[in-house]
């Protein structure tokens, strides 16, 4: 990512593997890739890729047929001044060698703390379409082959079989482009979305607009596969692991539940404020026993509480079971680079 124009080339920087579609020109007309917690290629095919791919030559096709005239909105919105990695300070002052995407977002996570205009949003990026409601036909990419129950997708009255064609304006081509645009709608706004429906008259498709309404905290989702984890501002105060099915039996815990020993209590944090101690192991959270990493357990707590907000613990401790209570820490962090 050396050099790279961030304002251009934005994805999300912890994903495994993204590409560009472009023009001569830098004209972006897709992105595709991304991924979710579970395999770093869940949410790619060979097939969705062809597809992204046939549409982008068939837009760039029409581009070149108008010339000068041809509208604006057929590529993607890109910042008007550009930026690169080597633009934040802190990056500047301690990395040398190769910029790799995760580097990237880390030390945006540390810089914006250290401006002081760091936000619990900002963790959140690239929400799943599940988020609102939508499941994707993963061998196409954009088109809806479940509306999940109950969720904004469904009381928008879309339908499966619907293809979206522009989130936000935006036009889309794979999951990547739903995501990306996503991460840049409001949290407390409408999104639009235009979808190409098959006709119920015609061989031909309608074109339908159509308004959601996502819940308060549809953005979140799972952090734990996020190598950008780590530089999140969060004063843990301690370190942990989660404990194999062989050290659960040794330990006279269950197999199928949570069980993460605490290795070392480490400064001020969340570790001191609840009285965790070295060789705690960390049995429930608020009654909650599923199983879980610690980077995931930590991702539990960023999505359930804000700073300020009470944490309860249940750990065995001396082969007892132990309640501990203790506030969330304010956000804080004093690592300015990056490993």
């Amino acid at each position: 990512m050396n050099g790279v124009d961030l304002s251009r080339f934005e994805h999300d920087y912890d994903t495994t593997w993204a590409a560009y579609f472009l023009d001569a020109d830098l004209n972006v007309y897709s992105r595709y890739g991304g991924r979710d917690e579970t395999e770093p290629d869940a949410r790619l095919s060979k097939a969705s890729l062809l597809q992204t791919m046939r549409e982008v030559l068939d837009v760039h096709a029409k581009r070149q047929a108008a010339g000068k005239v041809a509208p604006k909105e057929l590529v993607q919105p890109v910042g008007e001044k550009p930026s690169t990695p080597e633009d934040m300070p802190l990056l500047r002052a301690n990395h040398r060698g190769c910029i790799h995407c995760h580097q990237v977002q880390e030390y945006r996570l540390l810089q914006t703390f250290a401006y002081g205009t760091f936000q619990r949003d900002d963790l959140f990026r690239y929400p799943l379409p599940e988020n609102v409601g939508l499941m994707f036909d993963r061998d196409h990419g954009h088109r809806i082959a479940e509306i999940l129950p109950g969720s904004a997708a469904a009381k928008a009255a879309l339908q499966t079989g619907d293809v979206i064609t522009r989130v936000n304006g935006i036009p889309i081509h794979s999951e990547e482009d739903t995501r990306w645009a996503l991460h840049r709608a409001s949290e407390n706004k409408p999104i639009t979305l235009a979808v190409s429906r098959p006709s119920k008259t015609t061989a031909a498709t309608d074109l339908v607009n159509i308004e959601l309404n996502p819940q308060p905290g549809w953005r979140q989702t799972e952090l734990g596969w996020r190598k950008s984890l780590r530089s999140i501002p969060v004063p843990w105060g301690f370190l942990a692991y989660s404990l194999s099915p062989v050290e659960c039996r040794s330990a006279g815990l269950p197999e199928n539940k949570l069980a993460i020993r605490v290795v070392s209590i480490r400064g001020e944090g969340l570790a001191t404020n609840l009285g965790l101690k070295t060789g705690d192991t960390i049995i429930s959270r608020a009654g909650k026993d599923t199983p879980r990493s610690f980077d995931q357990f930590k991702s539990d707590l960023i999505r359930a509480y804000t700073p300020g907000d009470t944490v309860k613990l249940t750990v065995r401790r001396d082969r007892n079971p132990v309640e501990l209570i203790g506030k969330f820490p304010e956000f804080h962090t004093t690592e300015t680079s990056v490993p």
